[in-house]
């Protein structure tokens, strides 16, 4: 599995919209100035991706917690082989299946 530095990229611009909304919002209610409320929300839209996009690739890259690797089983490699017998020897004798492990 690859996952791919636009995908944290994407995450962290669609987070940063919710995010600025929420942080106006209370900012605006709490202080009751749009203006604070802007400006609160200017400075965390600059500096909070920045730091989400560092804290998702250290996680993504060092923190291999709740992750798993699921191996997929290992198939058979099956090709046909002539029979071959000593004592009826013919160039078109019976074919059949054989299964065997591929080795490496």
């Amino acid at each position: 599995m690859t996952v791919s530095p636009k995908r944290h990229l994407a995450k962290t611009i669609s987070y940063r919209i919710l995010s600025t909304s929420i942080g106006f919002m209370a900012m605006w209610l709490v202080t009751g100035s749009i203006k604070i409320g802007a400006a609160f929300s200017i400075i965390e839209l600059v500096w909070k991706p920045i730091q989400y996009y560092i804290h998702e690739r250290v996680w993504y890259k060092h923190i291999k917690f709740g992750v798993t690797k699921v191996e997929e089983p290992i198939k058979p490699e099956s090709r046909i082989v002539e029979s071959f017998s000593t004592d009826n020897v013919t160039t078109t004798g019976p074919k059949r299946l054989v299964y065997t492990k591929k080795t490496e």
